[in-house]
């Protein structure tokens, strides 16, 4: 019965997508429970580029938008982030959003681009890589670096690289600031709850 349950159910869930993605759908329910799997691996990978699609649409119209008129709610990204159910990270997630939606609209391309891979970074990271400093510093800065290299179509070289790791590293606007100052101060307290 339990099978019989979750295959009629992931049948449910591909009619959903496929009405989403405007595809077709295999109304059949599994026979197997290597059939499930496999379907279920499926959704789960449309799953993450719908929502990964979303939120980079998101992300964008938010970095073009002049300053505090974004037409995306913080809310509704940090909704779509890894990091939604993990509260110390999912602020730091708003914290990040809000700064861009506060900040001027960023007319280049090439420029809004590399700002956009780096809020996405962020907004896609896992909860503990948000809430590590060294982490998300690395994820953005891979994810900047990977914007660069396909937009010159050449590999980063190490020193532009380290140059954008520093300028990540540092923090750029009194936001960032506050997140390093509550995120030291976070770790103080619960290492002082450890007794260390």
């Amino acid at each position: 019965m339990r099978f019989e349950d979750l295959s009629a159910r992931l049948v449910a869930v591909e009619a959903k997508l496929a009405n989403l993605t405007g595809t077709t759908v295999n109304t059949n329910s599994a026979t197997s429970i290597e059939e499930l799997d496999a379907r279920l691996s499926v959704v789960e990978v449309q799953v993450d580029q719908l929502i990964s699609a979303k939120i980079q649409s998101q992300v964008e119209a938010i970095v073009a938008a002049p300053a505090a008129d974004a037409p995306i709610a913080v809310e509704a990204v940090v909704a779509l982030s890894a990091s939604v159910d993990v509260p110390e990270a999912a602020d730091i997630v708003a914290d990040v959003v809000t700064a861009q939606v506060e900040a001027l609209s960023v007319e280049h391309t090439e420029v809004a681009n590399i700002v956009a891979a780096a809020v996405m970074a962020v907004v896609e990271a896992n909860p503990e890589v948000v809430v590590d400093t060294a982490a998300i510093t690395e994820a953005i800065m891979t994810a900047v670096a990977e914007i660069i290299a396909a937009a010159t179509g050449e590999e980063v070289a190490p020193e532009v690289a380290q140059q954008v790791a520093e300028a990540v590293a540092a923090p750029a606007d009194p936001v960032l600031t506050n997140i390093e100052h509550r995120l030291n101060v976070a770790e103080a307290k619960v290492d002082s709850l450890l007794g260390k």
